[in-house]
């Protein structure tokens, strides 16, 4: 028997946001690079934190719902 898909969480939606925003961020600062520039602005190395922030409500978001679904199948268990 397998359980019912769930909806995606708020928390996994903007996770994957931040993490998309954050790659995004990565590419614009480092393809200049290639073409020879050397010095970017501050704010876009700090957007570049986006990524590993995104990613880390990612997988929270998806740790919290795999302990949710756990607890209800062990609840499940405990009715029969």
């Amino acid at each position: 028997m397998s359980m019912p898909a769930l909806p995606a969480s708020r928390a996994l939606r903007i996770g994957l946001a931040l993490f998309v925003l954050g790659l995004v961020a990565i590419a614009i600062d480092v393809l200049p690079f290639f073409a020879g520039d050397e010095n970017r602005p501050v704010w876009l190395n700090a957007a570049c934190m986006l990524a590993p922030i995104g990613f880390g409500v990612v997988v929270w978001a998806v740790v919290r719902a795999g302990r949710a679904t756990q607890r209800r199948a062990l609840e499940q268990l405990e009715l029969r």
